[in-house]
């Protein structure tokens, strides 16, 4: 049986950065994942301006991985009215090739000390007294710290049981890579709601190129493909000579941060642990703050030989003292939109502004919003104090 420090399950984006963190301390971390490539998971591919911070990657690395930089972000209504979101001048956020990303951070990862194993399944994980056992499909391995970074269906939050049975909600989200798209701007990203076009969740189209799209839909209750489909057919001004040329599904956690996400030689990171903007079902940039604090705290348990579910709380409290409320206030904010009618969705664009839209997709100063509409008739009810409750 092998001895190794850290054992992580799954290759994701907090993964990469967690096993960084922690290896350049001189700390063995093995990450196992069991697919056969990094980023099989399909994924809307933008992130915001500050994740190459976040990720503490120069920006050079900009050449490896980003397809396109975004200069607004525009939101539809479900009658049309379209909100605009500009960076004035500045750059908002990238699309970027996922797979290519993910490739430069575990190229850091690796350099720092980081072993990455692809192809091998963790199928079963033991507590013991000082530890874990770890059992893949090829050895058994001995560790003092698993570290679960393997997504929403994460085994390790099922068998450790730090989820509880029905804790987490996903919806499922479908996407098209479509060529030959007759974008309205090819340098924003493009939102869109409305109960006809995506129940209880939203559309989105995001240009890769002058000409290329990650076309994708979230809904709840309801025929994602047909929606997808459906919303295709609908704006032929953009899709009418596209096709299209890869297609990928997944379900994305939209329940927030699970309760418990540390124990006894243990901690749960990224979608495994819920960091999900809600709202937007955003995961990158969360997931990299997750896997950076953890990090830094499982650097100072073995500094002080104490991994102990009282000591490793320390994540979890620092974790939430920014990202966690972020991802809470989302999370109001989901459930508060789910509750609205497209009249309301409707009234609720002509009120905000970009500013207050973007505070709220992104679960910050939610009450500052709130405050704005207590002022109006209707949405004072229907939202502000639900977004103070």
């Amino acid at each position: 049986m092998q001895n190794i420090d850290v054992v992580v399950v799954g290759a994701g984006p907090a993964a990469l950065m967690f096993a960084r963190s922690v290896a350049s301390r001189g700390i063995r971390v093995v990450i196992f994942e069991k697919e056969k490539t990094l980023a099989v998971k399909p994924c809307g591919e933008g992130i915001s301006s500050r994740v190459l911070e976040t990720a503490q990657l120069p920006r050079y690395t900009e050449s490896f991985f980003v397809y396109h930089k975004i200069k607004k972000a525009i939101i539809y209504a479900p009658n049309g009215t379209a909100k605009e979101i500009a960076g004035e001048g500045k750059t908002l956020g990238y699309i970027v090739d996922k797979k290519s990303f993910l490739q430069v951070m575990a190229n850091y990862a690796v350099e720092a000390g980081a072993e990455i194993q692809i192809g091998e399944k963790v199928r079963k994980v033991e507590p013991k007294y000082d530890g874990y056992l770890v059992y893949t499909d090829k050895r058994s391995i001995k560790t003092r710290v698993l570290v679960g970074a393997d997504g929403y269906l994460s085994l390790v939050a099922k068998q450790t049981g730090l989820e509880r049975r029905g804790e987490r909600k996903v919806i499922p989200s479908l996407q098209y890579v479509m060529v030959n798209v007759k974008l309205h701007d090819s340098d924003a990203t493009e939102f869109y709601l409305g109960s006809k076009v995506a129940p209880l969740g939203y559309a989105w189209v995001f240009p890769k190129s002058e000409n290329i799209a990650n076309v994708g839909i979230g809904v709840q209750k309801a025929a994602a493909r047909e929606y997808l489909n459906k919303f295709v057919r609908d704006h032929p001004e953009m899709f009418s000579k596209s096709q299209i040329v890869e297609f990928k599904g997944a379900a994305v956690t939209i329940s927030g941060q699970l309760k418990r996400i540390v124990d006894n030689y243990l901690l749960l990171i990224g979608e495994a642990a819920g960091q999900v903007i809600p709202l937007t079902g955003g995961g990158i940039h969360t997931s990299i703050a997750g896997g950076k604090i953890a990090g830094e705290v499982v650097v100072e348990a073995f500094d002080k030989e104490d991994f102990s579910r009282q000591f490793l709380q320390k994540y979890p409290l620092m974790y939430n003292e920014y990202w966690g409320k972020r991802i809470r206030d989302s999370l109001k904010a989901l459930k508060v939109i789910e509750g609205l009618s497209d009249e309301d969705l409707n009234l609720l664009a002509e009120v905000l502004d970009s500013r207050d839209v973007l505070d709220l997709a992104n679960g910050e100063n939610i009450k500052r919003v709130a405050f704005k509409l207590l002022k109006h008739p209707i949405l004072s009810v229907k939202v502000a104090k639900a977004l103070l409750s």
